[in-house]
């Protein structure tokens, strides 16, 4: 009882932290005009729109999603676990549309886990590691194309303080992500002590050492974890490429490529904050003012356009899980709980 109790308080609270999000957004979206007393929502009705390239944007993102499901079985695979390509697409697309799924339903890490596990039921570890690491190497290659964009569009140098912020929390991550992932490799970390030591810190304590473990188990695949690190790079940057088409489609006039390429890898560091939705869309509508198109700034709210434009897409990529939960309902059910 009282567990279902936290769990609807927790919902609540999530919900309306979303829907003050967007509300906000949506309220200081409509009374912003430009010079022709015209709001963002009015703008995007008026302008033709390119639906080639925001169907192009469709197919970028479903080939940013199959590279990070191949990469996955890959991982998987590498410990000794059974998978095939159909299974592998068929947990992938299901985790992505459970990760994208309103709150209620279990994330979409955990399944993949639970269900790879069911088909290899004596390396439930290793099925939890790879759905760890995975997650691990996606966030690293992040921080690491955030860092190197930022530095190649000039963002890291401009004077607003919302620039140089961001560009401080990427460059940070960056180094912090690395240098831990680096320090787990060491010799020393092999000899348990020191995860034992890491689940005594108070509240994050059970989390980092799981972290560790999963890596560890990877120790003598450094080879497969280089390549998994390599082939990411066919995720982000699509997925940059995907949010600049979709600008593109709606607005036509838009900064660079390599401005978009960074502004998801920048934005997208919101993924790490427990929420369906609304900080992706709050930062992009923050950030995206501060570029102009030939000396013309960004109005307000097409940051946010966009952002909902994208996730649109997303959720239309990840339609394929729809057919699969629907015949696992009852598993999911079970490990919901």
């Amino acid at each position: 009882m009282i567990q279902t109790i936290k769990k609807t308080s927790l919902f609540c609270l999530k919900l309306a932290l979303i829907l003050g999000i967007f509300g906000f957004l949506f309220w200081n979206a409509a009374k912003a005009t430009d010079a022709n007393g015209k709001n963002v929502f009015q703008l995007l009705w008026e302008l033709p729109k390119r639906f080639d390239l925001l169907g192009a944007a469709f197919f970028v993102q479903l080939f940013a999603v199959s590279v990070t499901i191949w990469r996955w079985r890959w991982l998987v695979q590498t410990l000794g676990l059974v998978l095939s390509v159909k299974d592998a697409f068929r947990l992938g697309f299901l985790g992505l549309m459970l990760n994208l799924a309103p709150m209620g339903i279990v994330g979409g890490d955990l399944i993949k886990s639970y269900l790879i596990a069911k088909k290899n039921p004596d390396y439930m570890s290793q099925a939890v590691a790879s759905v760890i690491v995975d997650r691990i190497i996606g966030l690293l290659v992040m921080f690491l194309c955030g860092s190197i964009f930022v530095c190649l569009t000039g963002f890291a140098f401009r004077q607003e303080v919302l620039a140089r912020t961001f560009s401080q929390i990427v460059f940070t991550l960056t180094v912090a992500g690395y240098v831990c992932v680096g320090i787990v490799f060491l010799p020393f970390f092999s000899k348990g002590h020191v995860e034992r030591l890491l689940t005594k810190i108070p509240f994050c304590g059970t989390m980092l050492s799981k972290l560790v473990r999963s890596f560890l188990l990877y120790r003598h695949h450094k080879i497969c974890l280089l390549k998994a690190f390599a082939i990411t790079f066919l995720v982000h940057i699509p997925f940059g490429i995907s949010l600049y088409l979709i600008a593109k489609g709606l607005f036509g006039s838009v900064p660079s490529l390599t401005d978009h390429i960074m502004l998801y890898n920048v934005v997208n560091l919101t993924a790490m904050i427990p929420l369906a939705a609304g900080p992706f869309e709050f930062v992009l509508e923050q950030i995206y003012p501060l570029f102009s198109v030939e000396g013309i700034r960004m109005g307000v709210g097409i940051g946010l356009v966009i952002a909902l434009c994208y996730r649109f897409v997303s959720i239309l990529a990840a339609g394929l899980g729809i057919v699969y939960y629907l015949s696992s309902r009852d598993e999911i059910r079970e490990v919901a709980g």
